[in-house]
């Protein structure tokens, strides 16, 4: 019988590590639910140096609690050297839609670094990311290569 008690104790302590592991990284696992802005998008996903992208994002999947008139800040961020912020653009600002849709866009600068860059957006519920205990605080933004 003893034996039969220790499995029954490490099924349920694998069980419970499993569950743990699963839910790792969500808030849903605290009862809370976060609403967070549909990914961004691009356009052209590899732009060059002195023309114009696109950032765009369709409506959310849930309700953002977004009044008439809020907006995101959008910059393009070059990836420096790291502990230095890198070159950015100056921020332009966008009105978004109630759904969290909102497309806008962005001028990068003839002089701007070839290379690794992110598109940032501010104004949105990723900013508040970790001031709950939850989230992976990896903000709003995109990836992008300017050539």
């Amino acid at each position: 019988m003893e034996g039969w008690g220790r499995r029954v104790v490490a099924s349920a302590l694998a069980a419970a590590l499993a569950l743990t592991f699963a839910g790792c990284g969500s808030s849903a696992r605290f009862g809370i639910d976060r609403c967070l802005p549909a990914p961004l998008e691009v356009a052209p996903s590899g732009p060059d140096a002195g023309t114009t992208v696109t950032v765009s994002s369709p409506a959310a999947e849930c309700d953002l609690g977004y009044s008439a008139g809020h907006t995101y800040s959008v910059t393009l961020v070059a990836e420096g050297v790291p502990g230095t912020p890198g070159t950015q653009t100056p921020p332009v600002e966008v009105e978004v839609a109630a759904d969290g849709s909102f497309s806008v866009p962005l001028a990068i600068p003839d002089d701007f670094p070839r290379g690794d860059a992110s598109v940032v957006v501010t104004g949105s519920p990723y900013d508040e990311c970790g001031k709950d205990g939850t989230g992976s605080c990896a903000g709003y933004t995109a990836a992008v290569r300017v050539r």
